[in-house]
């Protein structure tokens, strides 16, 4: 109905395999979480300000989708093969520059004013998790390219296999499982990257096979051409900076804002973010599902289709995430110490601590619940917006929403309103995103984007031959 099966055909295995990297996640944060407070803060602080420079080239290469799906669409299928080389190209490059970071790393870390041994931490996870940027890039451009022929279940195939190794070796390598040291949060680190190089493994090998070559060139790596690496630098530039800007700002309110008020919460801060993260990345799924859809429509010249697609789109996301938000209201309390129970070594939090990170938690949780609704209209429809090309007026309003609501307004909360903690900085990240959807979904509805074109020769609409596509 209305497009529905046809989205979910697509959007339920990038859900799922979002979900999946969220479980992850989630799980490797409660066995952190045992080795106590400092350890589960300087995780997410440190793994947080990697993936500030790591998201500039998610961001770029997240286009990949859009020049991919809407290739597929105009029946130019060699040409998708080509736009994943010049992205494996990109990401190689940008991974190397990044490695810079290594150097400067303990000045960056200290910008935070956390304690010594938090920054210590912070340093060890940082410096493994930079050295993993490109397979987090390599990853990024593969996934994209399956997504945008409508074959997500590879991506979920291979999300499924690699984190389910991602959880067994982090649980090894945390606590000294099977005859392996016990690395803490090292391990952590170590097992992730494993498990992403597993889950490349498994994509390449698809992306290589016999039948993607024929259909898609995709052996064909010497094809590739300066101008589609310059066409993916174009239009996901502003992509790359607006996903930038997102984890940076987002960096400063959890790092900074509620840093300031001390080890507890930053604590209570991650666990809120990784219930938070269960509800968000598959709306995520779904809004790259979008981007596929609007792109594909886009290359077959069916504008109007691409704009109801959007709507169900939006609809499906405001319905799961709406959920998601009445589950973190009612059961808050609950979700905080649930995740803190868990590991062999639990016990490394006093009574009194794990009492009060609860309470700052199902605090954060409470805030998170209203703003759900509103963070999956703004999460689809800058997918919908990407799948057009549209990417630049996304990037201004963001950058300047976040600066103006998430960053000013949450540091005049912690000097004027400091009695509402890190609660009143969580207050303002939602007025952000409450502000950031309505000029989403208004930008989306102007029909600005059908002015963009990408596909400068447009071809016959592709013969479709995924079950999505007929």
């Amino acid at each position: 109905m209305w497009g529905l099966g046809e989205l979910l055909q697509l959007a339920w295995p990038a859900g799922l395999s979002m979900l999946n990297g969220t479980i992850m996640m989630f799980v490797d944060g409660m066995m952190v979480a045992s080795l106590g407070p400092q350890a589960l803060g300087a995780q997410f602080v440190a793994g947080i300000m990697t993936f500030v420079p790591t998201s500039l080239g998610m961001g770029i290469l997240t286009v990949v989708n859009t020049f991919v799906s809407q290739n597929f669409g105009a029946g130019r299928r060699r040409q998708c093969g080509q736009y994943v080389w010049a992205g494996l190209t990109l990401a190689v490059i940008f991974a190397a520059i990044v490695q810079l970071l290594h150097i400067p790393a303990g000045s960056i870390l200290s910008l935070f004013g956390h304690a010594p041994a938090v920054q210590r931490l912070e340093g060890i996870y940082f410096h493994y998790m930079l050295a993993g940027t490109g397979l987090f890039l390599i990853c990024r451009v593969l996934e994209q390219f399956f997504f945008g022929i409508g074959r997500s279940g590879v991506v979920l195939f291979s999300s499924t296999v690699g984190n389910a190794f991602n959880v067994v070796a982090n649980y090894a390598l945390i606590f000294g499982k099977w005859g392996l040291p016990a690395m803490g949060i090292k391990g952590a680190a170590i097992g992730t990257l494993a498990g992403t190089g597993l889950m490349i493994a498994i994509l390449l090998s698809v992306f290589l096979g016999r039948k993607i070559n024929e259909r898609f060139a995709s052996r064909r790596a010497l094809g590739m051409k300066l101008a589609e690496c310059l066409e993916i630098l174009r239009t996901g530039t502003p992509a790359g900076i607006q996903f930038c800007n997102d984890i940076l700002s987002w960096s400063i309110v959890t790092g900074v804002l509620v840093g300031f008020f001390g080890t507890e919460h930053l604590a209570a801060n991650t666990v809120a973010v990784r219930y938070i993260s269960l509800s968000f990345m598959p709306a995520v799924g779904i809004s790259i599902a979008t981007t596929a859809l609007v792109g594909r429509y886009i290359g077959m010249g069916r504008l109007d289709l691409a704009r109801r697609r959007a709507h169900v789109a939006a609809i499906t996301a405001m319905v799961y995430m709406g959920l998601c938000g009445a589950a973190m209201w009612v059961w808050r309390q609950e979700l905080v110490g649930f995740y803190l129970s868990f590991g062999p070594d639990s016990q490394a939090m006093s009574d009194q601590v794990t009492a009060e990170i609860i309470r700052i938690g199902s605090r954060l949780l409470l805030c998170a619940a209203v703003f759900q609704v509103f963070d999956a209209i703004a999460i689809i429809f800058i997918g919908a917006l990407r799948g057009a090309g549209d990417t630049f007026w996304p990037m201004v309003m963001t950058m300047s929403l976040s600066w103006v609501f998430q960053i000013g307004v949450g540091a005049a909360m912690v000097k004027f309103l400091p009695q509402l903690e890190s609660l009143g900085v969580w207050i303002a990240a939602g007025t952000y995103i409450a502000c950031l959807s309505v000029v989403l979904a208004w930008r989306f509805e102007s029909g600005a984007w059908k002015k963009i074109k990408l596909i400068k020769h447009k071809a016959p609409p592709a013969m479709l031959d995924t079950p999505l596509e007929k």
